[in-house]
């Protein structure tokens, strides 16, 4: 999403002008109106404690933000909103264990004029882990509710940047007036990455590592010179106040681990080679090629959050490509794609306890994935529990969030069906105790809500332009069918996050559907139509918040 501000619509660098008139009020809370309670009953629903744990006709009870009761039988209070369970789910709230979710990506630092590469100042490197997330988080960010309906309560928030971006920090996915009053837990990790500085030192991936060593061994140097000064200063020179190595300390002390965005086998091995070097406390996050470091992760102790985003099944060639070399090509396609994909199941088997990260996910595309894995090993226990109580325990916050126990955080995913199934819609979800109601479709004999028949014809890959402004963007829109229901995902030229579409809809020749965008802190629906003829679309993006509007044309890709 985070280029869909910038190139999807340069039309952003216009709204904050025109959002300079618009009613502050319409963020969070259009009505004005306040809930009558903060408490509620949810009765006789299938309640999964935690995986493995599940009560039939059940009720739970929460109340100004916690779980005060769960069972079969539970004294209701007289004030709570009463609502009827049947036909539900009710979940823990799921966790992410490494996200940019809520976090709003900052303006690059331009080259230094006279820039010594050797040596560029810190800024320019990437290198800041003096900086905390909350700083970049922007409350009513359409990222939030996006995870929030999915039915993710928490969020462990990294910051954008380069090398040493900063702190990472646990957002509560509800909504507040300010950042502040949504955060679980600040300052939890220090987040890295294998990302330099364009045209200065350190530009890859050796510097990187290099670079890293200096800044630890310097901070223990650092950290110990202040702690003896501290004791006795007499006769000692005073310790020079250094943010960059401070931010280490914590680090040093293994009182905050360092979370490695490490996707690759080659990166995460990188990574466990400088743990056991240093001696920090690691947790690989965002992991996607890990097949073959089961041994390495245990042997070293690290904890691994694994990546959500999986890789799209390979297509068979056209009959007329099938030559020798292509049949060739997509056996070990299709093998890495099986590989990629047994993988959770198999760290599962060899008792690696992991959760999950969806930094580099589609929001669109996470509960597919999840779908998917189900057929590649792992089962739904395996799912809930790396979405919850085990991502919880390797945050370190399973004693008050991860699983429906009194006493618990008021974190809940209440789902029409259960979670998994195909046809399931999550309807409820609790965070913190702040009740979020989502209107579910139901499917009815007639097939009215679904995708009509002639839906199939616009499932595929688009290739979409918009005339903004500031000159003509582009990227693909991808539409798919699920469960009978429409759902689509546009991405950028430029490779960054996708958007969801929502509400997609094909009527005679009409296509209609809407997604949000980040405009300065507001989220800003954009609502798209027009007709389909053929492989051509020819329609209108419109932001009737500013009552504008850019033509959004797309082709259809040729079926490969």
């Amino acid at each position: 999403m985070k280029k869909l501000r910038k190139t999807f619509f340069p039309l952003l660098l216009i709204l904050p002008m025109l959002f300079l008139s618009a009613n502050v009020n319409a963020q969070s809370d259009p009505t004005a109106e306040s809930p009558a309670t903060r408490t509620y009953a949810i009765q006789n629903a299938t309640i999964v404690q935690a995986p493995g744990n599940v009560i039939e006709g059940g009720t739970i009870v929460i109340e100004n933000g916690l779980i005060s009761a769960v069972g079969k039988n539970v004294n209701i209070p007289a004030y709570a909103e009463i609502i009827d369970g049947t036909d539900l789910f009710v979940y823990p709230g799921f966790i992410d264990g490494m996200a940019y979710t809520g976090a709003k990506r900052p303006e690059q630092p331009e080259r230094p004029r006279n820039l010594f590469t050797p040596d560029p100042p810190n800024e320019y490197a990437g290198i800041t882990p003096e900086k905390h997330v909350v700083d970049q988080i922007v409350i009513d960010d359409a990222s939030i509710s996006s995870m929030r309906k999915l039915g993710f309560t928490v969020s462990h928030t990294v910051p954008y940047g380069r090398m040493l971006p900063g702190s990472g920090a646990l957002l509560l996915l509800t909504e507040k007036e300010h950042a502040d009053l949504m955060l679980l837990q600040e300052d939890v990790s220090l987040y890295t990455q294998f990302a330099g500085a364009p045209g200065a030192y350190p530009g890859n991936t050796l510097g990187i590592m290099a670079k890293f060593r200096n800044l630890y061994r310097n901070a223990e140097l650092s950290k110990q010179h202040s702690e003896m000064y501290a004791s006795g200063p007499a006769g000692m020179e005073r310790p020079t106040r250094d943010r960059t190595l401070e931010a280490f300390y914590p680090v040093v002390a293994k009182q905050k681990p360092i979370f490695y965005n490490a996707n690759t086998a080659l990166e995460a091995r990188r990574a466990i080679r400088l743990k056991n070097e240093l001696g920090f406390n690691l947790v690989i996050g965002n992991l996607q090629q890990g097949w073959d470091l089961v041994d390495a992760i245990k042997n070293s102790g690290t904890q691994v959050f694994m990546s959500l985003e999986l890789p799209e099944e390979p297509k068979e060639a056209k009959e007329e490509d099938q030559t020798e070399e292509v049949k060739q090509l997509e056996e070990r396609r299709m093998e890495f794609y099986k590989r990629y994909l047994t993988q959770y199941a198999e760290m599962k088997k060899a008792g690696v306890k992991f959760g999950f990260s969806t930094i580099d996910a589609s929001a669109g595309k996470i509960k597919k994935n999840l779908k998917t894995l189900l057929d590649y090993g792992m089962t739904e226990d395996d799912l809930l529990a790396a979405l919850t109580i085990d991502a919880a325990e390797l945050l370190g916050i399973n004693t008050i969030t991860g699983s429906l126990e009194k006493g618990k955080l008021g974190n809940a995913v209440i789902t029409k069906g259960a979670y998994f199934a195909d046809d399931s819609q999550v309807k409820y979800v609790f965070v913190d105790g702040d009740k979020f109601d989502f209107e579910v479709k139901e499917k009815k004999a007639n097939g009215e809500n679904a995708a009509p028949a002639n839906a199939e014809a616009i499932v595929g890959t688009w290739s979409y332009t918009v005339m903004s402004p500031e000159g003509e963007q582009g990227g693909k829109m991808i539409i798919r069918m699920e469960d009978g229901f429409l759902a689509g995902t546009l991405t950028s030229n430029d490779g960054s996050p996708d958007n969801d579409m929502q509400n997609i809809s094909f009527r005679d020749g009409e296509l209609n559907f809407e997604f949000s965008i980040d405009a300065g802190g507001q989220s800003v629906l954009v609502l798209v139509s027009g007709p389909v003829t053929g492989n051509e679309f020819d329609g209108e993006a419109t932001v009737e918040q500013f009552n504008v509007s850019f033509p959004l044309r797309a082709t259809k890709d040729e079926a490969k």
